[in-house]
């Protein structure tokens, strides 16, 4: 047990580190000016939906549910495709009305910062379905008492950031955004990477093809089992959201 919280700890404490050093280099960067503001901008909603339901309330509704489940791998498949593909379909929307997206968050912004946001918003927006993915193999891991690759993991999307600045210095402003906006994609992809190499590590691949392969047969034997994590799920959203949706009033009414 002490293990697995200094493991947590120090992978926090690690992205917690490079997180400072990122914020330090974009202020460098960019400086105090539009563009700074645009980048915020746009990674403020899908990181506020991660905290929301990836971080939290998914995780502590999935696991216990998972546990109880008679039918692991059809539950698992299940629950993959309806957040996954309901996710997509957000992302999707976003991607097709940006601009709309960009109005949403940016409250209190100019139509021309609005305008040139959006198509930072919509590339910023292919991490959620990114992070969730993340979160539900990290889910397993847990299961497997293993908690080293999500604690570290943390902070490769802060590498990724620090990465993209390096590659970036010396340009436009305009390119820079880019760069940080195709960086958090690239952060959600190596934070994946590393979950999948640790399923396969665990050997968990098969739980998930057996899912796949009898799920048509079994869909109906969990119902029961889905009905439940639902009525479970959306308090825990709820109770995990309060503090996320003031902060982000705080900001929007600013």
């Amino acid at each position: 047990m002490f293990k697995a919280i200094f493991t947590n700890s120090f992978g926090i404490l690690f992205s917690r580190i490079l997180g400072l050093l990122r914020d330090l280099m974009t202020a460098s960067f960019l400086g105090a000016n539009i563009y700074t503001d645009i980048f915020f901008i746009a990674f403020k909603l899908p990181n506020l939906f991660r905290r929301i339901f990836a971080e939290g309330a998914f995780t502590q509704v999935f696991l216990p549910a998972f546990t109880r489940s008679r039918h692991k791998a059809v539950f698992s498949i299940h629950i993959l495709l309806v957040f996954f593909l309901t996710i997509m379909l957000f992302t999707l929307i976003v991607n097709l009305f940006p601009h709309a997206a960009s109005k949403a968050i940016a409250v209190g912004f100019d139509a021309q910062t609005i305008m040139m946001a959006a198509p930072y918003v919509a590339i910023n927006f292919f991490y959620l379905p990114l992070i969730f993915l993340v979160t539900f193999f990290s889910t397993f891991l847990q299961y497997k008492h293993h908690f080293a690759t999500t604690a570290y993991a943390t902070a490769l999307l802060n590498i990724a950031l620090i990465g993209a600045l390096l590659l970036s210095r010396g340009m436009e402003e305009e390119v820079i955004v880019y760069y940080l906006s195709y960086g958090v994609v690239i952060g959600g992809l190596l934070q994946l990477g590393v979950h999948l190499v640790a399923v396969y590590r665990l050997h968990l691949i098969p739980l998930f093809a057996g899912g796949v392969k009898y799920y048509r047969r079994k869909i109906h034997s969990i119902r029961r089992e889905t009905t439940k994590f639902k009525q479970q799920f959306f308090p825990a959203v709820w109770g995990n959201s309060t503090a996320q949706f003031s902060a982000f009033l705080d900001t929007w009414l600013a």
